[in-house]
């Protein structure tokens, strides 16, 4: 169930002279990112919207709704399916199209993972492959509150009218010390116009006597080699960690910074959608002071590749025909604040969660974002980074979609057969999933 196969014209089952042939890749349940990665962009030179984490596995991502690196270009991975082969509760294997069993379709792009039915297999359309693909990288230190601030709100004004569009993705940090880790990447420029964008940023941080910032990393490589393992340890030194089992295939790497992710046990994590209404000059200020605020109590990353403010039309209307709560299509960015610690195994002696750190962790993150909900009050949350305890999960994952999702729920599983933690329908069940609540 891992095989990946790659198409130069693809038709869903029974959409033969109602839909063109596409480019497209069908990939097996079980199939992870970065083998999906090697068969389409390595090998067939060829752009799948996926996860920015190798390891992660295509169904769990599609399902979920789907956030990569370059979701401003190509948005969500579950607006790019085109058909899924999914083991109903009553053990029929059906598929799943716009033309067969449209609204399983339609719950399958966004609407959770083990709600509806088993998914055996995914096709999801392609693209052409951008030319070149790059990373920004570079850390700030401030030497006071107030430079801290000053430099918050420059990078806010700077991003809102130079990185809001389809060429850039990934992450910032505002963390605590006063410090801003920067490590964006692109998609479509060469390295030269990359650096033409930040210099202007780069020359102010430079100006001012009270920042400091580390030499700016700005690399770009073809297209072809984004993906490929050999070219990221020639370029991007220290940036994978190989797979050293006997015969491991070459494609088996992963980002070294998910080493530490092993395992480990998550304190809290919270998400919020940021609008795009908060990047207008009359809005920035506050942006800007929130996120300070934020960063005073814990680390505030910011995804911008999450959220499609900036993104072409046709981008915004694919992604409305999912179930996900549509404040995504007006958001620039997703918050997320989190915190964990090294694995832990409850009995064994040296080895006991540390409950009292996390429980300390999980207030001051409430704080950090009660200063993020000041701006953002309805900002929502991503499905598949968010709360265990989640609020209101119903209207924060998918809003005004969620009563048809249940509705999906009730026609394709009405025994409750498939159930997960804030679920579709799982509020009609205990906890545990066992017993029907009246």
């Amino acid at each position: 169930m891992d095989a990946v196969a790659v198409h130069d014209a693809f038709v869903p089952t029974g959409c033969e002279g109602r839909a063109a042939p596409v480019p497209a890749v069908t990939a097996g349940a079980s199939a992870i990112w970065m083998h999906v990665y090697d068969a389409v962009t390595t090998r067939a030179g060829r752009y799948v919207q996926g996860g920015g984490c190798g390891t992660v596995g295509v169904a769990g991502l599609v399902q979920g709704g789907g956030f990569g690196t370059h979701s401003k270009g190509f948005g969500t991975a579950g607006a790019s399916l085109l058909e899924a082969e999914v083991v109903m509760a009553d053990g029929a294997v059906r598929i799943a199209n716009a033309c067969r069993e449209p609204e399983l379709f339609w719950a399958l792009k966004g609407g959770g993972g083990g709600s509806f039915g088993v998914v055996t297999r995914l096709t999801l359309r392609t693209w052409e492959l951008p030319a070149r693909f790059g990373m920004v990288s570079t850390t700030i230190e401030a030497r006071s509150s107030d430079a801290y601030r000053r430099l918050i709100g420059a990078f806010v004004a700077f991003y809102a009218e130079s990185l809001c569009n389809p060429h850039w993705g990934e992450l910032a940090r505002a963390m605590p010390g006063n410090r801003l880790e920067i490590g964006m990447n692109f998609q479509g420029l060469d390295r030269a116009e990359a650096k033409a964008v930040w210099q202007p940023f780069l020359d102010w941080v430079a100006a001012q006597g009270d920042l400091a910032a580390t030499t700016p990393v700005i690399f770009a490589g073809p297209g072809r080699y984004r993906w490929d393992g050999a070219m990221l340890e020639t370029h991007v030194p220290g940036a994978i960690r190989r797979d050293d089992r006997p015969g491991a295939p070459a494609a088996n790497f992963f980002w070294a910074a998910n080493l530490a992710e092993a395992g480990h046990v998550i304190h809290d994590f919270e998400s919020l959608w940021l609008p795009a209404d908060l990047l207008r000059p009359v809005r920035q200020a506050q942006l800007a002071d929130a996120l300070a605020a934020a960063s005073r109590h814990w680390t505030v990353e910011m995804h911008f590749q999450k959220g499609l403010a900036g993104a072409p039309a046709e981008v915004i209307a694919a992604a409305l025909d999912t179930p996900m709560n549509p404040v995504v299509t007006r958001a620039f960015m997703l918050a997320i604040v989190a915190s964990e610690g090294p694995p832990a195994f409850p009995g064994l002696p040296g080895h006991a969660p540390d409950v009292a750190k996390a429980r300390r962790d999980r207030a001051r993150i409430a704080r950090a974002m009660a200063e993020l909900r000041r701006v953002a009050p309805e900002g929502g949350a991503y499905l598949a980074e968010s709360s265990y305890f989640q609020p209101d999960w119903q209207l924060a994952y998918w809003g005004p979609n969620y009563p048809r999702l249940l509705a999906a729920k009730a026609r394709y599983d009405p025994d409750g057969l498939f159930f997960t933690r804030h679920g579709v329908g799982s509020e009609g069940w205990s906890e545990d999933g066992f017993d029907r609540l009246a």
